[in-house]
């Protein structure tokens, strides 16, 4: 599979992620809402954190693979390859001045 194939394959995934998470916190809020609004004047309800906090942890999560869909080793690795690459070329026009002054003399 091609490198492009899979990005696309990593973004469709995490785009699934992020809407469920989305989803599930909306729910968790949903709940509560409706447990609150049933409940009478002074009387208890239930607030769903941990539904609220899974749906936001997990879409967190999808949107972080979305943003990064190569992981943040990846996103750095770039970077670094990018950072390396402009002091190879810097290295090597170095050397071949050397290599003119040294041929004149």
């Amino acid at each position: 599979m091609s490198k492009l194939t899979n990005q696309a394959t990593s973004r469709k995934e995490a785009l699934k992620e992020f809407l469920i998470g989305l989803a599930v916190a909306a729910a968790g809020g949903l709940m509560t809402g409706i447990s609150y609004n049933s409940a009478r004047p002074g009387g208890t309800y239930t607030v769903f954190t941990g539904l609220i906090a899974l749906g936001a942890i997990y879409g967190l999560h999808g949107l972080w693979r979305l943003i990064f869909p190569s992981g943040i080793k990846g996103a750095l690795g770039k970077q670094k390859s990018q950072s390396v690459e402009a002091n190879s070329v810097k290295e090597t026009a170095a050397k071949a001045e050397e290599a003119e002054v040294v041929d004149e003399n």
